[in-house]
């Protein structure tokens, strides 16, 4: 059930991606395109991640093929509807986003609260890739790119014996030209397992779990 409810969202952006001209999905983003190979390199969380055109399979840096639908859709949604937007440098919240009040619930329960358990070590996490750069908010914040020109903000709040640790997350104005409020509330909860992962973006990562592994690795040239 899990499996066909994560797989029907990557079947239908597939098809769509598969449709269009590879310099179409690559305008006005900041992504390498090989002719030759029919490969489109994006930097995912600092890493570089290889979809292949027409076929819409996601390589991950290691070469094999990424098992996650999630991964997948996040990173061919990108592709088809992003519209290659600059970052503004205004951050938001997730409420301010169109139709944000109505996932917001799920995304703070999901996201935000599981957030708040990286204020226990902080200091590690602003070495890591996609960091950019650290903000005057909070007891820690940072800003970090999720996929080219795609910015998000991690506020971290330390607990005491009177509050317990906190957190908030916004985004660049921008995300909207990218992604809708239903897609941020997914991306966000991969960033946030990133974090809580050390710096490690699992290919098997699902949005109740773990998946199969594909365990394919791309022909290497």
């Amino acid at each position: 059930m899990r499996e066909r409810q994560e797989k029907i969202p990557y079947l239908y952006i597939k098809d769509k991606f598969s449709r269009l001209d590879p310099g179409a999905l690559c305008a006005g983003k900041k992504v390498d395109y090989d002719p030759a190979r029919g490969l489109i390199g994006v930097k995912l969380l600092g890493e570089d991640y290889q979809v292949s055109h027409p076929g819409g399979e996601v390589y991950a840096p290691d070469g094999r093929e990424v098992a996650s639908y999630v991964l997948k859709t996040i990173l061919l949604r990108y592709l088809v509807n992003g519209r290659g937007a600059e970052p503004s440098g205004r951050f938001i919240s997730f409420r301010e986003l169109q139709d944000g009040h109505l996932f917001y619930p799920a995304f703070y329960s999901r996201t935000v609260r599981r957030l708040a358990g990286l204020s226990q070590e902080p200091e590690r996490l602003l070495s890591l890739p996609p960091v950019l750069q650290r903000l005057p908010y909070g007891d820690l914040a940072f800003a970090f790119a999720f996929l080219p020109d795609v910015i998000f903000a991690f506020i971290l709040y330390r607990g005491d014996e009177e509050f317990p640790a906190g957190a908030n997350i916004l985004m660049d104005s921008n995300i909207e030209a990218y992604f809708t409020a239903e897609d941020i509330a997914v991306v966000a909860d991969v960033a946030v397992d990133y974090f809580l992962g050390g710096g490690r973006i699992s290919p098997q990562a699902g949005l109740y779990g773990p998946v199969p592994a594909a365990g394919t690795k791309m022909e290497q040239e």
